[in-house]
């Protein structure tokens, strides 16, 4: 399928948002990333870093929210880059620094930009072969491979095989990555099927879940079908109907149904 602009879909593989369910793993991020609080986050990652500069998760929590914030980012990027320098077997390093770059090519305009292509895949697959049941971190690959061309290293094919072989690490959430690909290869019905069999256990799996649809409903937008679009934005805020999932999903609605000058 023709892919949208790269710093459009650099955008998408690297920035980090408090749309995404929190699974990181660390509990005081995690509460403010599920309750979408990117400034209590800030702040926290920034405590702990002055208290002890070698913090990964928190360099991470950091790097992930300075990613649209050009000032921010540009101070952020040595840190990580020492950061994999110092500790190279640290997949949170590698993640942060991923997520990083990407933010640079997206503000870089396209040829720029694209000279960060092989050091954000390059970041991104290194993350995951430290950390391959690391949810974030092999999401983040799986969208580079969908958003990048064949010539940086992207294709449908990759991403499939890297959604697939975290779907045998962790059954439930490989299911939602898997649809993911599909949805964002106009696979519809296939991306629905995934997620039908799913029953969340818990508020991560459920926002998980409710985004898995609503990304569906994102494909559906992008393929110029509203009716369809709408009716998985009903289904994500059916299992969600509060919190940021549900809120971007309302965004969505609201474009969809407003007229059309």
């Amino acid at each position: 399928m023709p892919r949208a602009s790269w710093a459009a879909v650099l955008a998408a593989a690297a920035a980090w948002s408090t749309v995404q369910p929190a699974s990181a793993g660390d509990a005081a991020f995690d509460a403010l990333r599920r309750d979408g609080k990117p400034a209590e986050i800030e702040r926290l990652a920034r405590e702990r870093l002055t208290r002890a500069p070698d913090d990964d998760v928190a360099l991470w929590y950091l790097a992930s929210v300075s990613v649209g914030d050009k000032a921010k980012r540009a101070a952020a990027i040595p840190m990580t880059e020492r950061c994999v320098v110092d500790r190279p077997r640290s997949a949170w390093c590698h993640s942060a620094l991923g997520r990083l770059y990407g933010g640079e090519a997206m503000t870089s305009g396209m040829v720029a930009g694209m000279r960060y292509a092989g050091r954000i895949k390059d970041s991104f697959e290194k993350a995951v072969q430290l950390a391959p049941a690391d949810h974030d971190m092999r999401s983040d690959l799986v969208m580079y491979y969908l958003a990048a061309p064949a010539v940086v290293g992207g294709g449908a094919r990759k991403a499939m095989a890297t959604a697939e072989a975290y779907a045998k690490l962790d059954p439930w959430r490989g299911a939602v990555m898997v649809s993911r690909v599909l949805a964002y290869e106009r696979k519809f019905e296939a991306a629905e099927a995934r997620l039908r069999p799913l029953v969340p256990a818990g508020a991560e799996q459920r926002d998980l879940l409710a985004l898995g649809y609503l990304r569906i409903a994102g494909a559906h937008q992008r393929a110029g079908d509203a009716p369809k679009a709408l009716a998985m934005i009903d289904k994500t805020l059916t299992i969600a109907p509060t919190g940021p999932v549900a809120d971007s999903a309302r965004r969505l609605r609201d474009t969809l149904l407003k007229p059309k000058s």
